[in-house]
């Protein structure tokens, strides 16, 4: 593949230009054309870029695309937990309070760039992949980390987007155009990147480990979305050797990026905190993330009558989150995460004082988010029914990921793998906004589709 890239002019400033004409003034011309003439004109050719350093480069250019495609930018974490109960729209933007109210269009801007962004993650781990094989060939934990990096874009298309998403690829900038997948095709396509990620990671240093223990909780949540018994038990499994305070955090600063999750909470206050309640009246099925007082979201400002302040939109009461500031980490996947799997594969099994065990031993213990310390918590009691299991583990898997781009997928998984139905899973009545939430349980895949010949629509809108 061959790749162009142009190198920036030298900076002069007026002064030294100054300077030259007079000092030098019978060769001005000649002095100026030196000057600002490129070091190295033309294009840069395959030989300059096709290297171990441009590899690794490309490398770490997928890592950064994955951060845009998750928690750097509106993303599929913010919009998915928009459309479920984690947020709610302080905006005037049509296209988030349509979100909101779970009645998204397929030209949507912002579901479309969110859209295309997971799928630049996805395309440029496929070519970093590629260089380093080439040109590192034996740095097969960096090759593993990119087969990751592929299979957590996959994941997030196939566990937020409707049945019908295409997974083509781009090679020397022409498109290759494939068969729209199922959701469960495309979880079966990212467990085997995973599973190939996988058998790169048999080394013992410390990076090695860490990719090693993001890619089995990346892949305990593909097969828990996969579902069945059998795909439980191997979800319980990789989860299992995972310890409980790893993180694989994305991490910001002034200079690269802010955390978006302050970004358009916090600073922009375009998004709200959700509640199960507010100007509306009360909303059926939503976790009250705002009122509950859970110390696993802290938060300043109440949904009615706050007296922080309003809104982008100014009528909506605000409620900001307190669990990341501007340039605070966000972790990707966490031991917490391993843990709610593990608990999770115990209520499949019906198992309710296993899964106790396992929820309470997250709670009486000190846990971190990001750099968010949690506080020590009670322990629950054991539910007495099947059901109160499932609402309990829910309930407290929701705190515990707040944000981190699992709402949606669960939501999904209660319809489809535990028979609830949408009316008693998904913010349901009268929306604050005027008219009612709609019907919406996962995204249409949009209208940046249209060029792909193999492409028709969403196969269907189903769980």
């Amino acid at each position: 593949m061959k790749t162009n890239f142009y190198r920036a002019r030298a900076r002069i400033t007026l002064g030294a230009l100054a300077l030259g004409a007079v000092t030098l003034a019978p060769a001005c011309s000649n002095f100026r054309d030196q000057l600002l003439d490129p070091q190295q004109p033309g294009i840069i050719g395959p030989d300059q870029v096709l290297s171990p350093t441009a590899a690794d480069a490309l490398r770490k250019g997928a890592i950064s695309r994955l951060r845009n495609a998750t928690v750097g930018g509106e993303s599929i974490w913010l919009l998915a937990g928009l459309l479920t109960d984690e947020w709610k729209s302080g905006d005037t933007f049509s296209q988030r309070n349509e979100t909101d109210q779970r009645i998204v269009q397929t030209n949507n801007a912002n579901i479309s760039g969110m859209y295309v962004t997971q799928h630049r993650a996805r395309g440029a781990a496929y070519d970093a992949l590629n260089a380093l094989r080439a040109f590192i060939p034996d740095t097969v934990s960096k090759q593993a980390q990119m087969y990751w990096v592929m299979g957590v874009a996959e994941l997030g298309l196939a566990e937020n987007f409707c049945n019908g998403v295409p997974y083509g690829i781009t090679i020397d900038g022409v498109p290759t155009y494939t068969d729209p997948l199922t959701s469960a095709q495309g979880y079966a396509l990212a467990l085997l990147h995973l599973d190939s990620a996988l058998a790169l990671t048999t080394a013992t240093d410390t990076f090695t480990v860490s990719v090693k223990n993001a890619i089995q909780v990346t892949r305990a949540r593909a097969l828990v979305n996969l579902g069945g018994a059998a795909n439980f038990a191997l979800a319980a499994a990789a989860a299992a050797t995972v310890p409980t305070n790893y993180q694989y955090l994305q991490t910001f600063s002034l200079t690269t990026a802010d955390n978006a999750i302050w970004s358009f909470n916090t600073s922009a206050k375009r998004w709200v905190v959700g509640d199960s309640f507010d100007t509306g009246g009360i909303i059926l099925n939503a976790i009250p993330f705002a009122s509950a007082g859970d110390v696993r979201i802290p938060k300043t400002g109440t949904t009615i009558n706050s007296s922080l302040s309003k809104s982008f939109d100014n009528s909506t009461w605000f409620v900001s989150q307190s669990i990341y500031a501007r340039s605070d980490p966000v972790p990707l996947v966490t031991g917490i995460d391993a843990r709610l799997v593990e608990a999770e594969e115990r209520l499949q099994a019906n198992d309710l004082p296993g899964m106790m065990v396992i929820l309470n031993a997250l709670r009486t213990t000190s846990q971190k988010i990001g750099v968010f310390t949690v506080p020590v918590m009670a322990a629950l009691a054991t539910p007495g029914t099947q059901a109160a299991g499932v609402d309990l583990f829910f309930r407290e898997k929701a705190y515990w990921a707040f944000s981190r781009g699992q709402r949606l997928s669960d939501l999904r998984r209660l319809m489809r793998q535990y028979g609830r139905t949408q009316a008693t899973v998904f913010p349901t009545g009268q929306f604050f906004k005027g008219g009612s939430y709609g019907t919406d349980v996962n995204f249409p895949v949009t209208t940046d589709e249209t060029p792909n010949p193999k492409w028709k629509g969403c196969i269907d809108r189903l769980p």
